[in-house]
Formats: structure tokens, sequence, C-alpha cells
């Protein structure tokens, strides 16, 4: 029986695959510089084959250290009482459910997903009870099957919601406006939304805005593994923290 919490490792088919492939991309390379044969194409592969093998190697540091930091600056713009009802949209494994159910005394934290098997290892609505009870917030925490488009709640129910890499996984810009207004609908007037992403993130500061969060604006992640990130990439990994407070005199206008 596990001691200590464990959120799994994001995407883990996709790490598994850059594994295999960037291991046979440099088995074969180092076979040609052996040989010395296609000299040139021996390079060009084990430059590939490593590259690869450092992004698998980066996706692992992020599920098992990298996260964990991103939540806990995440959560550190919220300005806590310890009574808030609050919200994680796309709970996963309950990395941020769990983070904000320890900030709070006699509020509830509660997580909503559709636990979709292959986002995270191991990703399972009894995962996410298990990592709570962990770390003693299990009294706290609330967790239900839901859409992000389609939050099963009623309006205005929430002081806080969060949410953790779930905006890209919206397949089209129809379907990110509508989680994004979902959100706002639930949210109560003045109060603050908290999301993290790597894509996409401008769209959804926009879209905010248009939607009674005229404070909307995105923040980058300042650690330096994700400025790494940013450089190893090319400019495709780049994350930022969005934040800002629903209009206090406005309602909503999903």
């Amino acid at each position: 029986m596990r001691t200590q919490p464990e959120y799994g490792i994001d995407s883990p088919t996709i790490v598994i695959g850059e594994l295999i492939l960037g291991g046979a991309a440099c088995s074969v390379a180092l076979l040609l510089l052996v040989l010395r044969a296609l000299l040139l194409v021996g390079v060009i592969g084990m430059a590939i084959g490593l590259f690869v093998l450092l992004n698998a190697g980066s996706m692992v540091f992020y599920s098992k250290v990298g996260k964990r930091s991103i939540r806990d600056q995440l959560l550190r713009l919220v300005a806590w009482r310890g009574d808030e009802v609050a919200l994680d949209v796309g709970c996963g494994r309950g990395l941020l459910l769990v983070g904000v159910a320890r900030r709070l005394t006699t509020g509830k934290a509660i997580g909503v997903d559709r636990w979709i098997r292959g986002a995270i290892s191991g990703n399972r609505l009894e995962a996410t009870l298990e990592n709570a009870a962990l770390e003693r917030v299990a009294d706290l925490v609330e967790v239900q099957d839901g859409d992000a488009r389609h939050l099963p709640f009623d309006d205005h129910m929430f002081d806080v919601v969060v949410s953790n890499f779930v905006v890209h996984e919206m397949d089209t810009r129809t379907d990110r406006e509508k989680m994004l207004r979902e959100i706002i609908r639930v949210l109560k007037p003045g109060g603050q939304i908290a999301l993290v992403d790597f894509i996409f993130t401008g769209e959804a500061v926009q879209v905010l805005r248009r939607s009674g969060v005229q404070d909307a604006r995105r923040l980058p992640i300042r650690w330096p593994y994700f400025w790494f990130s940013a450089l190893s990439s090319l400019g495709m990994v780049q994350v930022y923290q969005v934040i800002g407070h629903k209009d206090p005199d406005s309602a909503s206008r999903t």
C-alpha cells in the first residue's frame, strides 16, 4: 500500500513512444558511426535521437518534480481565506485539487474530470481520492464525473476555479471557449480563476476578457526548467499562468 501521494506520468504513451523512437535512432546512428558508413546520416540520426530522448526525460521530470512546483506557484497567486468553495476542472489524480484542499480550513475543494485513460498513468477517480487521503485532506475533497464544456454545477457556485493543462486538451477553439465560459458561469462575482497551460493561453485571456473577467492576464511560469523547455522545443512549449477575477457586478455571460 502506498504511503505517499502519486500523481502519475503525464501523457505516458507519448513518453514511451519517444523513449523507443529516441533509443532506436541512437542505436542505428551509433552502428553507422562505428561502421564508418553514412557518417553524416549517423551524426544527424544521433542528434535527433538524443533530442527525442531529452524530450522524454523532460516530460518525466515534469511529471515527478515540475508539476508540483507549478501547482504551488499557481496557487500562491490566490489570496486564500480558508473557507472557499473551490473547483478544479480536469482534476486528474488530484494534483491541484489536493493543493487547494491543503489551503482550506472550513471550505471545500471539488474536482471534476472524465478520467480519460492515457492522459495520466493510473488516471482514475479512486486514485484521486486515495491521494487526498494520503495528504490528509479527504474530508475537504469531493470528486465527480463531468465534462469541462458542460460543468454539472449551478451558476455562481464557486469562489475559486483552477485548472492544470486542460485548456489545450479541448479539440477545437469552440470547445475551449465553451470550457472557459462554463468556468465563468459557475464562478461567483468577484471570484478568481487560475489556470496553467502551454498553448492557447493568449486565446484564453481574450475569451475571459470578453466574458466578464476584465483583469484577465497571463504570467510566465518562473522556473528555469521551463525556460529550458521553451528553448529546447524551439518556442513550442511556453508555460503560462492565466489569472483574473470575475467582474463583481457582472452576471454570467454564457
